[in-house]
């Protein structure tokens, strides 16, 4: 009779211990829903390309629309268009309370002459840039930069230079909480 009492217990031992298992692989796959992020990261080859900037050192970065209007200003004058998307370059190596070293740029082609604050340089080609798209207001783009941090981080890879922000689709006078948006994110990084 213990005998048999034994084997019963240990039955409903191994039914429990199946039924832990598969509660437990449940829990894990609602945490990786949360954890799981709403960008995909692509690495990609970004050619070289010519730039008219204006590098400078603002509180925070929604405060980078003095350096457009130099920028944008400047180009009028000289009656420049841009050819593409425009784009923001980020100096710090790490996201700031205050006082962030921007650079704004206008892709051109036209050749035209600098002035004290207006540069013309090309941007280096960039053999691995690992790019998130961000579509929404730029009060959350910190989500993409989180998504992109993380990716980089865990898949052995690390930042070679200042990050960029193309936007893609602009907003108007600059309305940080515009809906449409679209922010291309890049970093340049090598594996190692």
């Amino acid at each position: 009779m213990l005998i048999l009492r034994r084997s019963e217990i240990r039955q409903r031992v191994q039914e429990e211990a199946e039924r832990l298992e598969r509660v437990e692989a449940r829990l894990r796959q609602i945490e990786q829903e949360e954890d799981m992020s709403k960008y995909d990261v692509v690495v990609k080859h970004v050619e070289a390309f010519k730039v008219a900037s204006v590098r400078g050192v603002v509180p925070t970065p929604p405060e980078q629309g003095g350096l457009w209007g130099e920028l944008e200003g400047y180009l009028a004058t000289k009656r420049v268009r841009p050819i593409g998307p425009c784009l923001s370059l980020y100096h710090d190596d790490e996201a700031k309370e205050r006082d962030w070293d921007i650079e704004v740029c206008e892709p051109i082609e036209a050749n035209v002459a600098e002035s004290q604050r207006v540069k013309v340089r090309v941007l280096p080609d960039v053999a691995s840039m690992a790019c998130v798209v961000h579509h929404g207001p730029f009060t959350t783009i910190g989500e993409a930069y989180d998504a992109v941090s993380k990716w980089i981080s865990g898949n052995g890879y690390h930042i070679t230079g200042p990050a960029r922000e193309v936007y893609v689709k602009a907003t108007e006078n600059g309305n940080q909480t515009d809906p449409d948006t679209v922010t291309e994110i890049q970093f340049p990084v090598e594996k190692g």
